[in-house]
């Protein structure tokens, strides 16, 4: 066997700078934790030690040749890659983002690398890709001057990095595996099967779940925005028909998160148990009588996970309008959704509606149809130049939006029926940062916040009123102060008069 040359070290030195380089600099310098950076660069010590390992016995069958630059041009993709997330997403790749791709379905990650990836993004990634790559290769094969003090140092520097093994996931390896882990559950195989019980003599005859997508209700006129984006829902509560939450907060910032936690009594104080083995929304309205049924304009599947597809799974009957079977294709307007459901009420069992709509989702002007393009981007003239065009099109998305879901309420009209709508999460829209709109970034406290503030309001019928008037009281009250939507399944219950036992 070949003993240990310089290049040997270089390689490993060379593939530790190029893996940890991107996450150090931006915990050292944005998240100000020192001792975390110094980790995150022991556990790519690490891994380029496993990678030199690799090459030292490839060498024996003669590959090694051909292996090492295969590994320099995927190390230095991985590290375009960070870099080009903590430039475009404020930070690099970390679990949060992992969540998002993975717990979204293809026609969302598509419009997603539509409007944020364009063409010259393109061209200069793969100009750094190829400069980094030729980079690592002069770097790695520099001839590292080997003496007894050097390598007693090394050993010693490799000692002290197995400490930073903890941190694995801030590795090449350690995010794949985060993905691949990030695995669909099949929640029948997790039903709680509740014992229901009455707590009113008055239950509503249909009960109907709308969640939005990306609202942020900064952009709502219900919450004081200037632009009059919701004015339908304001005349529905004007007329006395609909409960607008002051202060409801989301339970997190990206779907597959939130809809863990309002689509189950999960919470963030539950430590026994993980979210899938708790008791579902669809499981327990189910056992209260109610037939439910799920209609959804977001994919069925996603790239690996769509968490929202595993609770559409439970209910007793499901419409997405992708498949064949509803005669559309893609992601459209969400009004498509307004014929199937009024075909479904009323009917003559109880029933639970849950309605999934693409909402705000990116691209904006995808969103609505031509007919609800009001705002332009004259209008916005006290904003930056790049960022009217976005202000334009999300506020004609979320006027839309007003329009369907205010359908959505008025088809419950002289029925004993009560309605929530509520977004997942918001977004940040250019409120952390004047060139940031998209997905909250998580390591961002002002960011974080943007994407916790959500919509949420409660419509109810008149005969829902008259048979329930301390229930609407309660509603009234609880309006008034900050609401935890993760708390979801306890007010359905409530509103439809039931408690599980014990």
């Amino acid at each position: 066997m070949e003993r240990i040359k310089g290049s040997d070290v270089a390689f490993v030195l060379s593939a530790a700078l190029f893996m940890a380089i991107v996450d150090v600099l931006f915990y050292l310098l944005i998240d100000g934790n020192p001792l975390k950076s110094l980790l995150i660069l022991g556990a790519n010590y690490m891994m380029a030690l496993a990678f030199w390992v690799v090459l030292y016995l490839s060498s024996l069958i003669h590959l090694r040749k051909v292996l090492q630059p295969v590994f320099g041009f995927i190390i230095s993709l991985y590290t375009c890659l960070l870099a080009f997330c903590w430039y475009r997403f404020g930070t690099p790749v970390d679990k949060g983002m992992i969540a998002l791709v993975t717990g979204t379905n293809n026609a969302e990650a598509t419009e997603f690398f539509h409007a944020y990836i364009t063409p010259l993004t393109i061209v200069f990634f793969t100009m750094a890709v190829l400069l980094a790559f030729v980079v690592f290769l002069w770097l790695s094969r520099r001839r590292f001057p080997l003496t007894k003090k050097t390598m007693k140092w090394l050993g010693f520097f490799t000692l002290l990095c197995c400490c930073g093994l903890g941190y694995s996931f801030y590795t090449l390896p350690g995010r794949i595996e985060g993905i691949m882990r990030t695995e669909q559950k099949n929640l029948a195989d997790y039903l709680q099967h509740p014992e229901m019980i009455a707590t009113s003599e008055s239950h509503p005859d249909v009960v109907m779940i709308i969640i939005g997508e990306s609202f942020s209700r900064s952009h709502s006129s219900l919450y004081g925005y200037d632009k009059i984006t919701n004015q339908r829902l304001q005349q529905q509560r004007d007329s006395g028909n609909l409960i607008v939450f002051s202060n409801p907060v989301a339970p997190a910032t990206h779907t597959a998160e939130s809809f863990k936690y309002f689509m189950t009594t999960f919470s963030h104080e539950t430590t026994d148990k993980d979210w899938f083995q708790c008791l579902t929304l669809p499981e327990a309205l189910a056992a209260s009588g109610y037939h439910t049924a799920w209609f959804s304009n977001q994919a069925a599947s996603g790239w690996y996970d769509n968490v929202s597809a595993a609770f559409a799974a439970l209910c007793d009957s499901v419409h997405y309008t992708t498949t064949p079977e509803e005669g559309e294709q893609g992601a459209k307007p969400d009004g498509i959704l307004l014929p199937c459901i009024a075909s479904y009420v009323p009917s003559a069992v109880r029933m639970a509606l849950f309605v999934h709509l693409m909402g705000q989702h990116v691209d904006f002007e995808q969103r609505y149809p031509p007919t609800f393009n009001h705002f332009t981007e004259s209008q916005y003239a006290n904003r930056p130049s790049h960022q009217r065009r976005d202000y334009a099109t999300y506020d004609n998305a979320t006027l839309y939006n007003d329009y369907v879901v205010d359908s959505l309420f008025s088809s419950l009209e002289g029925m004993k029926a009560v309605a929530l709508y509520f977004s997942d999460h918001a977004m940040d829209f250019y409120e952390s940062a004047d060139d940031y709109c998209s997905h909250s970034n998580d390591n961002n406290p002002a960011s974080h916040q943007a994407g916790l503030k959500i919509p949420f309001v409660v419509y109810t019928t008149a005969r829902y009123r008259d048979a329930n008037p301390l229930v609407v009281q309660q509603l009234e009250e609880m309006a008034a102060k900050p609401y935890y939507v993760e708390h979801l399944p306890d007010l359905i219950l409530q509103l439809t008069g039931y408690k599980v036992k014990h």
